[in-house]
């Protein structure tokens, strides 16, 4: 296989492409569809359709280095299309000359966007290429299909107005985009939850209701299972420090809800200082970058929530199978229905609607004697899940 050289662009618009017609240059185009039906850290097997013509791929790890590649018939792509493991990756090619030098415009589907791609024969002329101002370039960067099949491309995100958004209100489902990275996904995450904690830790105190104390107790327990899940995201010390004074909070929260205890107790626990100094403090650590500098902030979002996401499923199988002790079931449970109500949309499986609807929309206590009853279509729906999200490894 001959390997070229190039480089690639993001444009600003397509306006380019219609540009080419006015400007008298002569293109071909083609319509192109890749998909992929094995992603691991050692093996990528990649299906692409261009115009009338169909490949199948198997290629290393690094999709850079294609081990084989065949042409297959239509019926062969159709058929293993339906093996996709995300929706394929759609876009339409302009081929013409530049200065002599091949060059593509490439329009994708989703994500949006506008590709352009220069191919040189020497590495010296790769390096003294020097794009036009005409051509509206935002940036030149690295292309690799499977992650934007995976992860989609960051078009920029406004973090702050997002912030605005769930100061104001929190009676909202949180949607990711699919190319957050972590830091910025975490940042959004842990202060929608803080402003949840807040608003029925306020609610607590006005009305002293067990109702607003559960659901107090609900989000600091959230909070603590986050920063406890993904502490390689955040400071070390730091996190670990604020999970153990979260842990604290649901501990105590815990004790107030007993029957026994009184509006005074509520109302003294509640107020404490030491609750109002966690409180302000976290809300300051949540928006600081420098509580953010953990070795995988850097990631994708949807990538460390789905390594993550993939343990708690495997942990909470061997816990039903292997090592089940009632006493602990509340909690592992709690766990794997955080992940479930606030990730599972990030990934668009049916096994994870299947888990969520059938066995984690109760409490653990109502859900209990379900899970035991129906074990093993639990187990199935997450041995698929636990499958499908393994393809984020590599």
């Amino acid at each position: 296989m001959v390997y070229e050289i190039q480089k690639s662009f993001l444009l600003a618009n397509d306006l380019i492409v219609s540009n080419l017609g006015q400007d008298g240059i002569k293109f071909k185009s083609v319509d192109i569809s890749t998909f992929y039906t094995k992603i691991s850290p050692q093996k990528i097997i990649k299906f692409q359709n261009i115009g009338q013509k169909y490949f199948k791929f198997i290629l290393a790890g690094n999709e850079f280095l294609e081990q084989n590649e065949e042409e297959i018939s239509q019926k062969f792509f159709l058929k293993e299309q339906k093996k996709a493991l995300v929706p394929a990756l759609k876009k339409k090619r302009f081929e013409f000359k530049f200065c002599s030098l091949k060059t593509y415009i490439e329009l994708y589907e989703k994500p949006k966007l506008c590709i352009l791609k220069v191919f040189f024969q020497t590495l010296e002329e790769a390096r003294n290429f020097v794009i036009p101002k005409d051509f509206k370039v935002l940036k030149e960067l690295k292309l690799d299909s499977k992650n934007l099949s995976l992860y989609g491309y960051d078009l920029g995100f406004d973090i702050e107005k997002c912030f605005k958004i769930i100061e104001k209100n929190q009676n909202f489902t949180l949607e990711f985009p699919d190319a957050i990275s972590s830091f910025d996904g975490f940042r959004i995450f842990l202060f929608y939850l803080f402003r949840k904690l807040r608003f029925y830790w306020n609610l607590a105190l006005q009305n002293k209701k067990k109702d607003d104390l559960y659901e107090f107790y609900v989000y600091a327990q959230k909070i603590f299972i986050i920063l406890s899940s993904f502490d390689e995201v955040f400071d070390k010390n730091l996190s670990e420090f604020l999970a153990s004074k979260f842990k604290d909070v649901v501990e105590k929260t815990a004790l107030l809800l007993e029957p026994k205890n009184d509006e005074e107790t509520l109302l003294l626990t509640l107020s404490s200082k030491e609750f109002n100094d966690l409180f302000n403090d976290f809300e300051v650590f949540i928006k600081e970058s420098s509580f953010y500098q953990g070795l995988q902030k850097d990631i994708f979002f949807k990538q460390l929530v789905a390594l993550e996401f993939r343990k708690k499923l495997i942990l909470f199988k061997k816990f039903l199978v292997k090592d089940f002790e009632y006493e602990n079931f509340s909690f592992k449970f709690m766990q794997l229905s955080v992940f479930l109500e606030y990730f599972k949309t990030l990934f668009n499986l049916k096994s994870l609607d299947k888990l969520n609807d059938k066995y984690f929309l109760n409490s653990s206590k109502k859900a209990f004697s379900k899970i035991m009853k129906k074990r093993k279509k639990l187990l199935k729906y997450i041995d698929n899940s636990s499958k499908n999200l393994k393809i984020y490894k590599g």
